[in-house]
């Protein structure tokens, strides 16, 4: 593990480099292992594509670091290109079937404000649907030759809010398409941005495919928000490893690149739907960060009117609950005492598939063992946001 003051000292170096800094190679860093442990949170932070195009400004940066960012970017260039073609199949699909599918994150913005697609990496797509189409979609995606993946944790189909979908192309990679019918993952947020609002004003991304749709910018920022805030206390997963926090670099140039872009009048529908969602002190939170990380700026009356907001439930659950507070919320959030046994089941003891997918890079331990590492996940303190 990277000693956690060398690790800072990295993310704000490498945070500078994406501020467009003209950024010099310290005198100090100039062992192979420093090397290796840039590479290491370059990979992270997912920047590979961003710092690849900032090359020419990186003065002295050795070639040890370089050479392996340009493979990764060159990497995920290639996977670009795949993904896109199985987009647009799935697009066309969706389109003949008159189902209206947005996408989310980071194929969302990649094909919206990134300067190249591929510069925003991503492992998969997050794609939402309207719980009426989602038998449709799910037609659409066996026709396309997709397999569902086994649901979190044994999760009852009832229950669950979200699903995966994997396909495998002649090149040998695999693609997978998260389809969400409710946008955030988790029985207690169900009533923060209902479809309705998602699908209202949507936007065309046609340099991905014709048809294809995403939110529009002031629904994908609060969505961008969010998510961040979300990893705040659930665990991500970069190459097999388990990650908490929300100071991702990426997740940071998201926001940045939406707080540019949106006009004065969008910015006043954003602070009002934050507001309205009960999650504008998260929101405050996301755009604090960018702020801080990436230099953001944003209006000074958004500041004020986010915080003002007082007593938001959702925002508590983001910013302050810990897994165990927030699985409570959840189980609240529940009707009927079967799905809630149902539910706690499928908390209390996930299928050993789900477990060994979870965490990866424990894959040849024994299951008692993924099980104690998942209560201590359970139990351990959430990360203070630091913006």
């Amino acid at each position: 593990m990277i000693v956690t003051s060398l690790r800072f000292s990295i993310d704000q170096f490498l945070a500078a480099a994406l501020r467009g800094e003209d950024v010099a190679w310290p005198s100090d860093w100039r062992g192979s292992k420093q090397a290796e442990r840039i590479s290491e949170r370059i990979a992270y932070h997912g920047i590979a594509g961003l710092i690849t195009e900032r090359a020419p400004n990186l003065r002295d940066w050795p070639d040890a670091v370089l050479a392996p960012v340009r493979q990764q970017a060159i990497a995920l260039a290639m996977w670009e290109l795949r993904h896109k073609v199985v987009l647009g199949k799935l697009f066309a699909a969706f389109t003949n079937a008159k189902v209206d599918g947005l996408l989310l994150k980071g194929t969302a913005l990649a094909y919206d404000l990134y300067p190249a697609p591929a510069t925003r990496a991503r492992g998969d797509s997050d794609l939402l649907v309207e719980r009426t189409d989602l038998a449709t979609a799910r037609r659409i995606f066996v026709q396309l030759g997709y397999r569902r993946q086994p649901l979190d944790g044994g999760t009852a189909d009832d229950l669950a809010l979200q699903e995966v979908w994997s396909i495998s192309c002649d090149a040998g990679t695999t693609h997978h398409i998260d389809l969400h019918w409710h946008l955030l993952n988790a029985p207690a947020l169900r009533s923060v941005l209902d479809f309705g609002d998602c699908a209202a004003d949507p936007l065309l991304l046609p340099l991905l495919a014709p048809g294809a749709l995403a939110m529009n910018r002031v629904m994908t920022l609060l969505h961008t928000c969010i998510h961040r805030a979300m990893h705040l206390t659930s665990p991500y997963f970069v190459d097999g490893v388990t990650y908490y926090g929300g100071d991702r670099l990426i997740w940071a140039k998201d926001i940045d690149l939406l707080a540019r872009a949106l006009s004065d009048e969008e910015w006043r529908c954003f602070s009002a739907a934050a507001l309205d969602q009960r999650v504008a002190s998260v929101c405050l939170d996301g755009l604090g960060t960018a702020q801080r990380l990436l230099g953001t700026n944003f209006p000074s009356s958004v500041r004020e009117t986010l915080g003002s907001a007082r007593n938001e439930l959702p925002s508590a659950y983001l910013l302050d609950f810990g897994q165990a507070r927030r699985a409570w919320q959840d189980l609240l959030a529940i009707r009927g005492w079967n799905r809630k046994i149902a539910y706690l089941a499928a908390r209390a003891l996930p299928s050993e598939e789900f477990m060994r997918r979870k965490y990866l890079q424990l894959e040849r331990s024994p299951l008692a063992l993924l099980h104690v590492r998942r209560m201590i996940d359970l139990i351990r303190p959430r990360l203070r946001s630091k913006a």
